[in-house]
């Protein structure tokens, strides 16, 4: 006797999907999936779509028989019946046309396009790029498979100026993402928008904005604030991974604040832009840059809060001074933004300070004036990423306001633009510290990178990475490929052929490639500090002790914090 061997192993992907009703022309479309093992068939209702249908599904769903579109309002929800057994009721009984069954396997962010408008009609599924293309239209269309910003500007205002302000509104989609919505598509928030960046913004067609909302506003999970930058990141050559693995190593290392990275889809007066990054800007604020803001326009209590930034253009509020090597520097106040005599003064002589400190003799005057562990972590994660340009722009520092007697000191950080990290390997093979030949003038890190303090610093929080956050940077990074692969290829019929460096959408590719230049990193460096110094302090937990405390990543894994120095409890982490 034969028996017949089904195999189910149809797997219904946690995501968005789409149905192509040109051709069917249903009046309502409901997605239907089941098993032939189990009395379990799920009939979800989908949403129309500009010329499209949508449905989200939660989470995803393993081992279906088949699924099938039907045209039609029957019930949703689980119905307690064999797939083949409901796709009988649906068409003999219910009189109802659908497609034909199929088990063809689907992914997140795809579109099932019926062949024609018969009865049982067979399909297949496409993405969306290539579909919305079929369609004459020529561009992509959102993958799914990311949260989608959705800006509107009024009377479709272009946003061509890095000075002025367009008004308008947004509002986010999150999809199936698990991200709470922002406004609603009939009640989206007012904002103003306008262009960002400097070289990002002149040298490509794909540009960065900034958003400013009316008021503060809770975005994708991250903390209220009203100021949120749209990252373009078309100098990435390396498959957009240069930033987000920039600020994962500063998360890793513990500075004191790493700004959010968050993939989206950017779709701008109904027209799709592509693949995005939704990031906090860099702001004085109690869930950014936690320390005291200081008023515009002050005359007293101006030892800050303070944010200066390194910088290579010459702005309204710069400082300009000349480095102890000779280099002349400008420094750019960015908060306050409107200065006195006395807080411009006040940032100059620090500045003159800090710079006489470090090519000083005192370590004592130099450490009182820089936060030493700051300094080495931030430095670290420049020299993995072997940013030869870190020190040259997007360089900031912050400093508190000094109180009780005690002077606050600066801090490197937060990061920032790491859009020339690994190009010196990259173009011209040469391997050496960031400081050494750059194409870049690099201030003052040359000269910090000698006191032996800071290296021993340096070495403490190399040996914890080395040993136990390495691997946690390449999981992120397989992570975030996964999260905007999708939306990479759809970007790249976008701006496929126009001058940006990120229009290769293989991102498994661009992930190798990424490995490639981050492991000969890893290894160069291991080749000059070794295993690097393993920190003496004692690491016993404790609820009292104000220098002490443990951190908790947003990946789950679990740090303590003494003296400065960041200690993995191997193997902890909560889920």
């Amino acid at each position: 006797m034969l028996y017949s061997v089904f195999v189910y192993s149809l797997t219904i992907p946690k995501g968005t999907l789409y149905f192509d009703n040109s051709k069917t022309k249903y009046s309502t479309v409901r997605f239907v999936y089941g098993s032939d093992t189990q009395q379990e068939t799920y009939v979800l209702a989908m949403t129309l779509d500009g010329n499209k249908w949508r449905v989200s599904i939660p989470e995803q769903v393993n081992n279906m028989y088949r699924f099938t579109f039907v045209g039609g309002e029957v019930s949703t929800g689980k119905q307690n019946m064999y797939f083949s057994d409901y796709k009988e009721y649906v068409s003999k009984t219910l009189n109802l046309n659908r497609t034909a069954t199929s088990e063809a396997q689907m992914n997140a962010g795809e579109i099932f396009v019926p062949e024609s408008g018969d009865n049982w009609a067979q399909g297949a599924w496409t993405t969306l790029a290539l579909w919305q293309a079929s369609q004459g239209s020529g561009s992509a269309t959102i993958s799914g498979t990311l949260p989608v910003v959705y800006i509107n500007t009024n009377g479709g205002a272009a946003i061509d100026s890095k000075d002025t302000y367009v008004a308008g509104s947004v509002y986010i989609d999150p999809l199936s993402t698990g991200s709470t919505a922002l406004g609603t598509q009939t009640t989206p928030v007012s904002a103003q928008f306008k262009g960002r960046g400097n070289w990002t913004w002149s040298a490509f067609d794909k540009k960065p904005y900034k958003i400013k909302f009316d008021a503060k506003q809770s975005v994708l999970g991250m903390p209220n604030n009203k100021h949120w930058c749209l990252m373009a990141y078309a100098d990435d050559y390396l498959g957009y991974l240069k930033n987000p693995v920039g600020h994962m190593l500063s998360e890793v290392l513990d500075l004191k604040w790493t700004p959010h990275i968050k993939p989206v889809e950017l779709v701008i007066n109904g027209q799709y832009q592509g693949l995005y990054f939704l990031t906090e800007h860099i702001r004085i604020a109690g869930k950014r840059i936690n320390i005291t803001e200081q008023e515009d326009n002050a005359t007293d209590s101006v030892s800050g809060g303070w944010l200066v930034e390194i910088d290579n253009y010459r702005e309204e509020n710069n400082i300009e001074f000349y480095e102890g090597n000779g280099q002349f520097v400008m420094v750019t106040i960015k908060e306050p933004e409107v200065l006195s005599n006395a807080q411009h003064s006040y940032v100059q002589s620090q500045m003159n300070a800090l710079n006489s400190a470090i090519y000083g003799s005192s370590a004592d005057k130099l450490w009182g004036l820089l936060d030493l562990n700051e300094a080495a972590k931030y430095y670290l994660v420049q020299e993995i990423m072997e940013d030869c340009e870190s020190y040259h722009g997007s360089c900031y520092l912050y400093k508190d306001r000094d109180r009780n007697g005690q002077k606050a000191k600066w801090c490197f950080g937060p990061v920032w633009d790491f859009g020339n990290a690994y190009n010196r390997h990259h173009y011209w093979n040469t391997e050496n510290w960031i400081y050494v030949a750059p194409e870049f003038q690099q201030y003052w890190i040359g000269k910090i990178a000698t006191w032996p303090e800071f290296q021993d610093k340096v070495q403490e929080y190399w040996y914890v990475f080395y040993h136990s956050q390495q691997d946690i940077i390449r999981e992120q990074i397989a992570s975030f490929v996964s999260s905007v692969a999708q939306a990479a290829k759809n970007d790249a019929t976008v701006w496929n052929g126009t001058n940006n460096y990120c229009e290769n959408s293989n991102m498994m590719q661009k992930q190798n490639d990424f490995l490639t230049e981050f492991n000969w990193r890893i290894n160069w460096l291991y080749s000059k500090w070794g295993e690097g110094k393993q920190s003496t302090h004692d690491i016993t937990p404790s609820t009292t002790d104000q220098n002490q405390s443990i951190k908790i990543l947003r990946n789950g894994q679990i740090f303590i914090m003494r003296n400065g120095c960041t200690y993995t409890l191997t193997g902890a982490r909560v889920e």
